[in-house]
């Protein structure tokens, strides 16, 4: 069962990474599913290879093998040879559709004896929709194949002793000459303790005998047998899930009876339910998962255009705030809440799916542009209401996203694809809004991907270049550091703006090599500087939130200037203002910066979410205000600079203020005595080449 319980955690790793599950609450539940499948089923479980990887210790007493004589085989260790191969590729066929497989197969036991099982193949499917595991679940019904056997035989003989000391349940019933059918024998211990015997239903319609829903299911089975057809079903009768089998018996070429069994699947079937409910929904909503959600989109592709749907892409803003801030526990609270309210802002028949860590994913059924609009907005307002959670107040928004079919797309895969684009458009337009797809979306898209699979190529092939930007200490007019600027020069496009790859970096993960690059060189042309007898100033780069938190940062920062022989106190690191709320592991990683004498930088000052007095705490030298703040000239943002000035100075930090473009904004931050500038009114960006350049200038003016 442990296999279970890793494929458990395997499945909701992929979508639960920041949002853990209450795992007594997991661990308990799934030992019930355990207790339930040991007392009643046998329980496999083989990897996408048919390689058996789980057993539990009813199929080792049915197979009379030992658990190491079993492990690592396939099922080819208990052929029977009974089945041709066409039964077993067809079941093979099902199960890597991802589909779900029922049957009876015969198999032989190591002593060489034979059996029967009735057999459930449950497929798990991965992110990719491939399966990479089977669960089956099997019944024995030994003893239901050799009743079937001796039947045909003892059918006019009376056997009736015989089957009562049966524990499954079996009777023969005929069609009487107004259409009835009735029963003329009912033997069998699972009937027996309900009161059903020969003695009690002869001579009785099924009417008589059972509730209305179960005869007016029954019937339908019970004619089609009479038709001459071997039938098998399921059916519910006082709280019992019975699976019934029918066999016609002919006499001369006529029906002349149909004899039947019934074995009891109750607690199998509740153990199949457990097993879908992992396999098909949400652990912490109770919501279904992606893997449902996708197969319910399935009925939609081949929908006509008058049948129209929309996909709508929900993405909570700022939630892994709260689960930093909070805790994790606090984090699945609201995910619940919101579910909830998802849920109350929808029509009867739409679809809401958990499809993420804090995404989810709704289907509106035959809706039109008009009504979408005004229900996602009541899905907007639903999320945005207060919530108290455990006496604290807290409120949510969320970036929405939706397509709408057929216009924007003929299948579910293209559906959901570009709802997700366009809930990525909410974000960019600063979030807490909802957008439509587009046209023009689906070309930033395209273009997306092409400049993804370009930014791969882009290091290997030696694409990209550093631009350098010089720092002015604003008093005395003398340079004191550059900021190196990645530039990307495709050989077919031309320059693609960092705007464009550096955002496409950080979702692929590139941004680490490429960011570790950008360190190497820029450390190696400062140290290159140095070397060619120019005076001694401090480089600036940029690092990402996604380097800084590689576990050996420190590591290889110290490695590249061990490398290229830069001295620490001549290296500055700037940071974003987001990453100063990521708690402990920030300030230990900024303490051992400190230690190793490198300077850091907050970038983007005053965009952000943190304060002065927290930053208080950390090992800051420098805040470099934001240059929106700087280019809208205005008198608010006047004020906001004066006072970041301030307390900066306050805190014993430097403030640099980049974006500086004419003589009135440098000068007004030479009269509030900010520090250091930058700015095309000083120095625009330049390549190495023109830089040298201007470092020899510099030099000849200042000797």
């Amino acid at each position: 069962m442990d296999k279970l319980y890793s494929a458990f955690y395997l499945k909701t790793a992929r979508h639960e990474e920041t949002f853990p599950l209450d795992y007594e609450r997991v661990m308990k539940d799934l030992y019930d599913i355990q207790y339930a499948l040991d007392q009643s089923s046998i329980l496999v479980i083989t990897d996408e290879k048919g390689i058996i990887t789980y057993v539990n210790d009813r199929f080792c007493e049915i197979s009379q093998y030992e658990r190491n004589e079993i492990l690592g085989r396939t099922h080819r260790l208990i052929n029977s040879g009974f089945h041709p191969a066409s039964f077993f590729q067809h079941m093979w066929k099902t199960i890597k559709r991802g589909k779900i497989w029922r049957g009876d197969i015969k198999n032989r036991a190591k002593d060489g004896s034979f059996y029967w099982v009735n057999t459930t193949i449950v497929p798990f499917l991965n992110d990719q929709g491939s399966p990479y595991q089977f669960v089956s679940i099997r019944s024995d019904i030994t003893d239901r194949k050799k009743v079937e056997e001796q039947l045909k035989s003892a059918l006019k003989n009376d056997f009736q002793q015989t089957v009562k000391n049966l524990q499954n349940a079996v009777f023969k019933y005929k069609q009487t000459d107004e259409g009835e059918f009735q029963l003329t024998l009912l033997e069998g211990k699972i009937l027996e303790s309900l009161g059903y015997t020969t003695s009690f239903v002869q001579e009785k319609k099924l009417d008589d005998l059972f509730p209305a829903k179960v005869v007016e299911r029954t019937k339908a089975y019970f004619a089609r047998a009479y038709q001459g057809k071997t039938v098998d079903f399921e059916v519910q009768i006082f709280k019992h899930t019975l699976l019934i089998y029918l066999s016609p018996i002919l006499e001369d070429g006529q029906i002349v009876e149909v004899v039947g069994t019934a074995t009891d699947i109750t607690e199998r079937k509740k153990a199949e339910k457990a097993i879908y409910q992992v396999a098909y929904y949400d652990y912490l909503t109770g919501l279904p998962n992606r893997r449902l959600f996708q197969e319910n989109m399935k009925i939609f592709d081949s929908l006509s255009p008058h049948y129209p749907c929309a996909v709508v892409y929900i993405d909570l803003d700022r939630i892994k705030n709260i689960n930093d801030t909070m805790g994790h526990n606090m984090g699945d609270q609201v995910l619940k809440s919101v579910s909830k309210r998802i849920q109350k802002a929808l029509r009867t028949g739409d679809m809401v799916a958990r499809i993420g860590g804090d995404e989810f994913i709704v289907l509106l059924p035959n809706i039109y542009w008009k009504e979408v609009d005004r229900i996602v907005a009541r899905i907007m307002r639903h999320i945005e209401k207060r919530m108290i959670i455990d006496e604290k107040e807290i409120f949510m928004t969320a970036s929405i996203g939706i397509s709408v079919y057929p216009d924007d797309g003929q299948d579910s895969e293209t559906l959901i694809k570009h709802a997700d684009a366009a809930m990525y458009l909410a974000k960019e337009n600063g979030k807490n809004n909802f957008q439509f797809f587009t046209k023009e979306l689906e070309e930033k898209a395209a273009k997306k991907m092409m400049l993804e699979r370009e930014l791969h190529k882009a290091l290997e092939c030696g694409q990209f270049q550093l631009h350098y930007q010089p720092q002015f200490d604003i008093h005395s007019g003398h340079m004191i550091g550059v900021e190196a600027l990645i530039r990307w020069k495709h050989p077919k496009i031309g320059m693609i703006s960092p705007v464009d790859f550096i955002p496409l970096a950080e979702e692929t993960g590139l941004i680490v090599p490429i960011g570790h690059w950008v360190l190497q060189t820029a450390c190696r042309q400062n140290k290159k500087w140095q070397d060619n007898g120019f005076p001694p100033i401090r480089i600036s780069v940029n690092v990402s939130a996604r380097q800084f938190s590689q576990p050996h940062f420190v590591d290889t920062v110290k490695e590249v200037l061990e490398q290229t022989g830069l001295s620490p106190d001549w290296l500055d690191l700037e940071i974003t203002e987001s990453m100063t709320l990521e708690g402990e592991f920030f300030h230990s990683v900024l303490q051992k910066l400190k230690d190793l004498s490198i300077h850091v930088s907050v970038d983007d000052f005053g965009t952000g979410y943190s304060s002065l007095s927290s930053l208080r705490h950390f090992p800051v030298n420098r805040l470099k205000i934001d240059q929106t703040f700087v280019r809208t000239w205005d008198d608010k943002n006047k004020a906001i600079i004066a006072m970041i000035i301030t307390l900066a100075k306050n805190l014993e930090m430097n403030v640099i203020a980049e974006g500086v473009e004419t003589i009135e904004q440098a000068i007004f931050l030479k009269e509030m005595n900010c520090h250091e500038a930058q700015g095309y009114f000083y120095a625009k960006p330049v390549p190495v080449e023109e830089m040298d350049v201007f470092f020899q200038q510099l030099f000849i003016a200042t000797s």
